[in-house]
């Protein structure tokens, strides 16, 4: 064999990593990019990939720098020089097509997530056993999971349960309540909030200073969402509360003294469930929709949500103040913890696999507003303990009482009603007139009619009346407006049970 022949076969056999790439730069960083992920959309529309999706669940956008440093590691493995920003762009505008157009389209979750009637929780860490699995036959460790998961760079990895020693109870002795119904409450929250796709209610810890009202808070979230930033202060524009309810699945916003009506409403979204339309950036007809179904959890030193609508949503839990004398380092509560953290977990998975065996069989006879946490909640208190689940829900109705008192001392109307019918069981007359007589109260009582909440008119009084209507219903007050020809018509009556209460009340003070 001559020379030309043996450098002929010598150039036919040379290894990858030395052979040109055919078809240039971009299509190595196709190959590269394809093999072993896997590439989909999610029900938005956004372009995601699965890294190694055969032995993990993590998925990442397509559009991520993540998956960009990638790219440009493994071609710089494979050649030994960096790609252009042409050949990495039409490699990503590829990748982009594939995951729209040939990839299928599947849901992304971020923590918790289901898939045929088992719950699933990612534990955010790499290699094996990296999610929990939870059924109503026990829960175990996997590698493999159908769901897959969002990471975000403020998510931090979570212990491993302990499969042998849980204890669920373990979690009330670092954080204090004022009364035995409040920790019931707390107990069934925590666990429902790896129930996957229900509305959770937003929690409100609140008490005084000296509360420890930030490190119960700090507790809560690395129970269910452990995170780098585990609070922040409550975002003040709609676009970057959108993107803080949109990366994290237990925010938490610490230190809270009021709220504003529009924040108000998308807080009550992401305890429901919906969606935030926000302008992508450096366009001006691109729309990007972030939608959320959140475990949100509120500080401060009062209960600090005053519309109704968010009240409705919510569940409040006073703290106890902690003596003087009791007080420990923050380093000594971390460690504390810390060391109970896999107990705990472990004990949340058992109390929800035991849930997932009574959930069906559930019947309540009435259902309040947020109904799927009720019915969850009956089902987890009855797997703490039997009998628990008629204490939840008596406690749980305790607190919508509270709510609802709440929301009728923070909303002026509401409270101008309430004084009306302190002199009297039944009012009728139109609207207008109606007006005119809880301004005069308004004067008697203090209540500011300067507010922007205190009607100027008798149709927007309507509108005010039917904000806190339910909430005067759980008060004992009935209000009804009707059409009545040219005027609407006012009526207002105590309910029977709050009427003859009323009742009592005057016999026994003459």
């Amino acid at each position: 064999m001559d020379t030309n022949q043996t450098a002929s076969r010598k150039k036919m056999t040379a290894t990858p990593a030395t052979q040109p790439a055919k078809g240039g730069p971009h299509q190595t960083l196709l190959r590269l990019g394809k093999d072993g992920n896997k590439f989909f959309s999610s029900p938005n529309g956004e372009p995601y990939v699965c890294l190694n999706f055969e032995q993990s669940s993590k998925a990442m956008k397509i559009k991520h720098k993540n998956f960009k440093g990638l790219l440009t590691k493994l071609f710089f493995e494979e050649t030994d020089e960096a790609p252009t920003s042409d050949a990495l762009n039409q490699a990503l505008i590829q990748f982009d097509a594939i995951a729209t157009y040939t990839g299928g389209v599947h849901p992304v979750e971020l923590r918790v997530g289901e898939h045929n009637g088992s719950f699933y929780y990612d534990l955010s860490r790499s290699g094996k056993n990296s999610v929990v699995e939870v059924s109503a036959n026990g829960w175990q460790l996997t590698s493999s999971s159908p769901v897959y998961f969002l990471g975000t760079p403020n998510m931090k990895p979570q212990v491993t349960p302990s499969k042998t020693d849980g204890n669920l109870w373990r979690l009330l002795k670092h954080i204090r309540f004022k009364s035995k119904t409040d920790k019931l409450l707390y107990l069934v929250y925590i666990v429902s909030c790896f129930v996957f796709d229900i509305p959770h209610p937003i929690l409100i810890l609140w008490g005084e200073k000296g509360a420890a009202k930030s490190t119960s808070s700090r507790i809560t979230r690395a129970i269910v969402d452990p995170a780098q930033r585990d609070m922040t202060s409550l975002p003040t524009g709609l676009h970057d509360l959108g993107l803080s309810l949109q990366n994290n699945y237990m925010p938490v916003y610490d230190n809270l003294s009021s709220i504003t009506p529009k924040i108000s409403d998308l807080l009550c979204t992401a305890a429901t469930g919906g969606g935030f339309s926000t302008r992508k950036f450096f366009t001006d007809d691109e729309e990007t929709i972030l939608s959320f179904k959140r475990c949100v959890v509120l500080n401060g030193i009062n209960v600090v949500a005053s519309k109704a609508d968010l009240l409705d949503r919510c569940i409040m839990l006073e703290l106890d103040r902690i003596d003087e004398e009791e007080r420990k380092e923050e380093r000594l509560i971390v460690q504390e913890f810390e060391r109970d953290m896999p107990i705990i977990l472990g004990g949340i998975f058992d109390t929800l696999s035991k849930a997932m065996t009574i959930y069906p069989n559930v019947q309540l006879s009435s259902l309040p507003r947020m109904a799927d946490f009720a019915k969850w909640g009956y089902a987890i208190a009855e797997a703490i303990k039997e009998g628990y689940g008629e204490a939840f829900l008596k406690a749980y109705k305790r607190n919508r009482n509270r709510a609802s008192e709440e929301a009728v001392s923070a909303h002026p109307v509401a409270s101008a009603i309430i004084a009306l019918m302190k002199t009297t069981t039944l009012w009728e007359g139109p609207v207008a007139e109606l007006l005119n007589v809880l301004e005069n109260i308004a004067i008697r009582e203090r209540i500011d009619t300067r507010t922007k909440e205190w009607p100027r008119a008798p149709h927007a009084l309507s509108r005010r009346i039917n904000e806190v209507m339910s909430n005067l219903k759980s008060c004992g007050i009935d209000v009804v407006i009707r059409h009545g020809g040219t005027h609407k018509i006012a009526t207002i009556q105590m309910t029977p049970a709050r009427s003859r209460q009323a009742t009592r009340k005057k016999k026994k003070a003459a």
